[in-house]
C-alpha cells in the first residue's frame, strides 16, 4: 500500500499537448497502438477532467514499480479507500483482474487485446494533418510534406529539434525490443519495406548472419504484427502467397539503413492512411491496394 500511496501522490504534467483526431469518450476505454504514438499525452490531457485526488495513474513500465508489489486485492482496497473515480493502467500486462472503478483507462501495444465492455481506441502515430498541427516552424505546404516524408510520424521525432534525428530513430527502435535478435529481425523487415517476400525467404537470409530458428522468426513476426510495428498485407484470395511488408512509421527505415527508396516509402505512407480507415485491404498483381468491401483500389 505504501507504493500505491507514493504513486497516488505523484503530480502528472502534460507540458506539450497538441490536439489529436482521437479522444477518450467512454468510461471504460482500452487504448491500443504502437509505442510513441501519443497514448500517454492523450490520457494526461483527459485527466484534466478530474481532481488530482480522484484518479490513480500507474505505468507498469516505470522501472521503479515492481509488478509483484501491485495485486488485484491491494489495488481494489486502495481504490475503495481513496474513493478513486478514474483508474489508469498504462502498459498493463493483464496479469491480474481489474478492480471495479467507475472510469478505467488501459493501454497496451498489443492490438489483439479485447476487454469485455471496454471501448477500443486504436491510436496510431501522426498522419499528415496532425503533423501540420505539431510543426509550428514551417508554413509552406510543400516544405511541410518534405519534412513529413523524411521525419515520419513518431511524436518524439517530430518534436526533436536537432538535425541528426536519424540517431534518435535508432534509439527509439531499440527501446521497442527486449532482445538484440528481435531488433535485428525488425531491422531486416524494415529494409524490406513495401516489398513482397515470404518469411521463409527472410529466414534463409537471416540464418547466414545470426543463430535463428524458423519458429523464433515466426513468433517474433507475429508479435511485431500484434504490436502493429510491422504490418503484413496479403494477396487477394491467395493466403499462401508472399505478403507485402509495411512499417508502422514509413520513415523509420531511414534510421536503420543507408538504402533509400522514396517510392517504397511513399507506398508505405499511402498504406498507413488507408489502413487507419479500412482494415480489409489486399494487394493484387495489378493493384497496390485493393479494398473489396468498397469495391475500390489504389494504384
Amino acid at each position: 500500500m505504501i507504493l500505491l500511496e507514493t504513486i497516488y501522490n505523484q503530480k502528472l504534467k502534460n507540458n506539450i499537448f497538441y490536439d489529436r483526431k482521437k479522444r477518450i469518450m467512454n468510461k471504460k476505454t482500452l487504448i491500443l497502438g504502437p509505442r510513441k504514438s501519443g497514448k500517454t499525452h492523450l490520457i494526461i490531457d483527459y485527466l484534466q477532467n478530474f481532481n488530482p485526488d480522484e484518479f490513480l495513474y500507474i505505468d507498469f513500465e516505470d522501472e521503479r514499480i515492481e509488478t509483484n508489489d501491485i495485486s488485484f486485492s491491494k489495488l481494489e482496497d486502495f481504490t475503495i479507500k481513496k474513493h478513486i473515480k478514474l483508474l489508469v493502467l498504462e502498459n498493463f500486462n493483464f496479469s491480474f483482474k481489474i478492480p471495479k472503478v467507475e472510469n478505467i483507462i488501459i493501454t497496451s501495444d498489443d492490438s489483439s487485446k479485447v476487454l469485455e465492455n471496454f471501448h477500443r481506441i486504436f491510436l496510431y502515430p501522426l498522419d499528415f494533418e496532425e503533423f501540420i498541427a505539431f510543426d509550428k516552424r514551417h508554413f509552406n505546404i510543400e516544405q511541410l510534406f518534405s519534412i513529413y516524408s523524411n521525419k515520419g510520424t513518431l511524436i518524439p521525432i517530430v518534436l526533436f529539434n536537432e538535425d541528426n534525428y536519424l540517431k534518435e530513430f535508432q534509439k527509439i527502435s531499440k527501446e521497442f525490443f527486449n532482445s538484440k535478435n528481435e531488433f535485428l529481425i525488425f531491422k531486416k523487415l524494415s529494409v524490406l519495406q513495401s516489398s513482397k517476400v515470404s518469411l521463409f525467404q527472410i529466414y534463409n537470409q537471416l540464418k547466414m548472419k545470426m543463430k535463428i530458428s524458423k519458429d523464433f522468426l515466426y513468433n517474433v513476426s507475429q508479435k511485431l504484427n500484434n504490436r502493429e510495428l510491422v504490418l503484413f498485407l496479403e494477396k487477394y484470395e491467395q493466403k499462401k502467397a508472399s505478403k507485402k511488408i509495411y512499417l508502422f512509421d514509413f520513415a523509420i527505415k531511414n534510421g536503420l539503413t543507408y538504402k533509400k527508396d522514396f517510392l517504397k516509402r511513399f507506398e508505405n505512407m499511402v498504406f498507413l492512411e488507408l489502413y487507419k480507415r479500412e482494415k480489409t485491404i489486399f494487394y493484387t498483381e495489378h493493384i497496390n491496394f485493393f479494398m473489396p468491401l468498397k469495391n475500390g483500389g489504389v494504384i
